[in-house]
């Protein structure tokens, strides 16, 4: 049997700092964290995990006391403005200090040319610190779905570049398990869980809710979860992304982790 290594992303356990999610992670089975270093959205807490702060101190002293891993970063949004700045050199100092192998990017410029070439840019600066960028198709986004991934880095002339599979934005998108399986392995470097209502909304609004606040937990929403482990590689590096709502999410954040990390366990290693 193949091992996989077992993430709690970030958006999971959002609502506790970072320090906090690697203490929980271990106490509930997972192997592994992923570590949000800048807000996604203005509504998102901002734990100042930038630079040597006494958070980021403090979540590398968690993950020392653990042997907790670090899955990826988040998250760098290559939008029209982009530059390689010192907050850029900061987030990459900072990622290659915990431990962090992978970096999140979305892609937020619908200027192809633009956007290849600060992704390779971007590409060439990480590999400075060890770190690999993997772009995230979301609907809502200008990379909507992996096609436009794989043009973006065949323009951008990088190889080494990834591809994150997220379970329901895979299927928002509409994509294709056969279209999956023929992606090339060296574009996948890990890939995210949730489950979610089979039905697509057709309200983008909606769509982004569900993805952001909402998420259900693996089996007890309506996605071909089954048929997207089996279409990806046996020892993919596995990252459970549930923000959970309603009474779940009102839990303890050690009880939803204890919940995923259980769940999860029926989907790691796929029989057909």
């Amino acid at each position: 049997m193949n091992t996989r290594t077992l993430s709690i992303a970030a958006l999971t356990l959002l609502d506790v700092p970072p320090a906090e999610q690697v203490r929980i992670a271990a106490q509930t089975g997972f192997t592994d964290v992923g570590i949000r270093l800048i807000p996604a959205t203005p509504d998102d807490p901002d734990y100042n995990m930038l630079g040597d702060t006494p958070q980021v101190r403090e979540t590398l002293a968690a993950l020392r006391d653990t042997g907790i891993g670090v899955t990826d970063v988040e998250i760098i949004r290559l939008g029209p403005d982009f530059t390689l700045d010192k907050r850029m050199m900061t987030f990459m100092e900072t990622a290659a200090r915990l431990g962090a192998r992978h970096v999140l990017v979305a892609g937020n410029d619908e200027n192809v040319s633009r956007s290849a070439d600060n992704l390779a840019q971007l590409a060439e600066a990480g590999k400075n610190w060890g770190l690999v960028m993997n772009l995230e198709p979301m609907p809502w986004t200008t990379l909507r779905n992996i096609a436009d991934a794989q043009t973006l880095i065949s323009a951008s002339g990088q190889k080494d570049i990834g591809i994150l599979v997220d379970a329901i934005h895979f299927w928002r998108a509409e994509e294709s398990l056969a279209d999956l399986r023929h992606l090339p392995k060296n574009h996948l470097n890990y890939m995210q869980l949730c489950d979610a209502p089979a039905q697509n909304p057709h309200d983008e609004k909606e769509i982004i809710r569900q993805a952001r606040t909402a998420r259900q937990i693996p089996g007890e929403g309506g996605l071909n979860l089954h048929g997207l482990m089996a279409a990806l590689p046996a020892d993919l590096p596995v990252s459970v992304e549930v923000p959970l709502s309603g009474k779940q999410g009102a839990l303890p954040a050690e009880k939803r982790a204890q919940l995923l990390f259980n769940a999860a366990q029926a989907y790691l290693y796929p029989s057909v």
